[in-house]
């Protein structure tokens, strides 16, 4: 069609060019004919005028000759008049036999005058005017037919091009409705993940608004969805895996949507729904049904239990006025209460959640206050020999003392700040107090311990880490081997290659380095010969109750063994009891950290346990 299009639109253009120049043609001969007409009319009249003068006695050669000029300039096409030869042959013949006679009429008017009779010239006057008109008529009749020929050419002319524009109008409308389709096509393209076909986050957060404004009578909620241990899945069966069972979630759950519903990919394994409800009740349990008939699906990996964790934000339950974006983060918010919460897989945001939310918040906002304010504690917790007690070594560990005078622990603010990335900023001050700290009693010739500080995975993943770590150190005059950068088990499993690379820089500039966890998670003992580690620090889960000791007691003697002949310092953590204690002793653990001996103190009461014993 479109190949089409371009041979017939020049073709149109040819056609109406031609059909112009001929129809001009035409309508110049049409009007030479209606001269030619007027001009055998005069010449029709002036013979007569002629013969008259004659029989009269009154001869008008100059008469004559007008009459003569314009009939040789009718016959030749050339004088002064502007008269044309016409191609009809029957009016070019009709022309002869008229000159002839009027030759005829010219030689009878000599006769005449040299006195002959009148009558002849008489009748040759009466002849010449009939055929004078049957000249008229002829040409008058194939103007006719010309006029009527070109009538109708042009009337054929303009039904094919009329034809043709309707037909290159309707493909160019269509064009424009597929181009329209097309666009249209392309911009929710745009708007939808590559992956699943699900709307994406930019585009969710606009259709959801519009849905909602449009509609200030109807209830919405917001739903955020996650998969537990998703990227489990990923590294045991493979991204393909992972992939087909995205696109089956999301395929199972636009089928679920109703009128005004939405359904959208946010990142990796989160989903984020808009649902239109009546009844809370029936919602969930839609949902829950829903989620059911997607775990029962076949792509699922044999033998796994997925998990789904669903937090839900109702409209009609924030007392705050939200746009899209805000009831997203509630229901994200209400996802993460339950999140690897066993038993627990549908949480409604409600009161409880808003006030821990905003607490949150509250933490989150005056972090940086609370650094230039040094409202953030070192706390150290010591490690002892199991054999006599002794401090040998210690952990710092961060307290946050608020200017109300309360403490906020660990666990209510490293989590915020991990997840808004500025725990890095936190690690770098901790480490700098822990610094400041041995150098105060450095300088007093004091007894000092290695310390050990933590690293977040953001900080150790900060480019120019070492080099500011290093530099800090330097500054304090922190003898080699005196801190211990310690970092999880999770942070080695990711890059091992960037963790030796980290590992060897550190030690080229007078760190130790421990590993944190060992135990708690994905624990390799494949890792430990190709990690030029000093310290390894055995997770407290190692010592909790067993059920069949023996077995435990086995493994914790025999790993104590291998660590040490590789040369490695081991910590356990979290002990408790002077059971553990014993084990410990006997398996030749050389560092013990808990609650035994010593819990976390501040750095005045650590200064001073350090002094006693020295």
């Amino acid at each position: 069609m479109k190949k089409w299009i371009k041979v017939a639109v020049p073709l149109v253009l040819l056609v109406v060019l031609t059909v112009s120049a001929l129809s001009a043609s035409s309508m110049s001969d049409i009007s030479n004919y209606g001269k030619l007409i007027n001009y055998v009319g005069i010449v029709r009249g002036a013979s007569q005028r002629v013969v008259k003068l004659e029989t009269n006695g009154q001869p008008d050669n100059g008469l004559i000759n007008y009459v003569t000029e314009i009939l040789e300039e009718l016959e030749s096409g050339d004088g002064k008049y502007g008269l044309q030869r016409t191609a009809n042959e029957e009016f070019n013949e009709e022309l002869t036999a008229l000159s002839q006679e009027w030759e005829a009429i010219r030689d009878e008017i000599a006769r005449v005058r040299d006195g002959a009779d009148q009558s002849v010239l008489l009748i040759l006057s009466e002849e010449f005017f009939t055929k004078a008109n049957d000249t008229v008529f002829s040409i008058e009749e194939y103007s006719g037919r010309r006029s009527a020929a070109l009538a109708t050419q042009l009337i054929i002319t303009a039904v094919i091009c009329l034809i043709i524009s309707i037909m290159v109008i309707i493909f160019y409308v269509k064009r424009y409705f597929e181009m329209r389709r097309t666009a249209e096509l392309l911009a929710d393209q745009a708007g939808r993940d590559k992956l699943t076909g699900a709307l994406n986050l930019e585009r969710f957060r606009e259709d959801a608004q519009k849905i909602i404004n449009e509609h200030p009578q109807s209830k919405f909620a917001v739903q955020y969805i996650d998969f537990d241990n998703f990227k489990y899945i990923n590294d045991v069966f493979g991204y393909d895996v992972g992939d087909r069972i995205l696109k089956e979630y999301t395929s199972i759950m636009q089928e679920s949507l109703e009128e005004n519903e939405l359904f959208a990919r946010s990142v990796a394994d989160c989903f984020i729904v808009l649902r239109c409800y009546e009844d809370k009740g029936q919602m969930l349990r839609k949902q829950r049904e829903t989620d059911g008939e997607f775990l029962k699906t076949e792509v699922l990996p044999d033998k796994h239990n997925m998990r789904v964790a669903c937090g839900i934000c109702c409209a009609e339950d924030v007392v705050e006025e939200l746009d899209i974006q805000d009831l997203i983060d509630r229901a994200n918010y209400a996802k993460k209460t339950i999140k690897n919460v066993a038993g627990k897989y549908y949480a409604l945001y409600n009161e409880n959640i808003r006030r821990k939310m905003f607490k949150e918040i509250k933490i989150s906002d005056s972090m940086e206050s609370a650094l230039a304010n040094g409202e953030f504690l070192a706390y150290f917790q010591p490690k002892v020999t199991p054999s006599d007690g002794i401090i040998r070594a210690a952990e710092a560990l961060v307290r946050w003392k608020n200017t109300e005078g309360g403490f906020h622990m660990p666990g209510e603010f490293i989590p915020i700040f991990e997840k808004n990335h500025t725990i890095g900023l936190l690690d770098k001050y901790m480490f700098e107090e822990v610094c400041r700290f041995l150098s105060d009693r450095i300088k007093q010739g004091k007894r000092v311990v290695p310390v050990s500080v933590n690293v977040s995975k953001i900080r150790f993943y900060t480019p120019g880490f070492v080099e500011s770590y290093t530099e800090i150190k330097n500054h304090y005059g922190i003898p080699d081997n005196m801190l211990d950068i310690e970092f999880t088990e999770t942070v080695a499993c990711e890059n091992p290659q960037y963790m030796l690379h980290v590992v060897k820089q550190l030690h080229e500039n007078g760190f130790l380095c421990s590993l944190d966890d060992f135990g708690s998670g994905y624990s390799s003992l494949g890792m430990l010969k190709d990690m030029a580690i000093d310290v390894l620090k055995l997770d407290a889960l190692f010592f909790r109750n067993s059920v069949d000791p023996e077995k435990a007691e086995i493994i914790i003697q025999g790993l104590l063994q291998m660590i040490r002949r590789l040369d490695i310092y081991t910590v356990a953590e979290g002990i408790e009891s002077a059971e553990q204690v014993e084990l410990l002793k006997e398996g030749g653990c050389d560092l013990i950290q808990g609650f035994y001996f010593y819990k976390p103190m501040p750095a005045e009461e650590f200064a001073q346990k350090l002094d006693e014993g020295a």
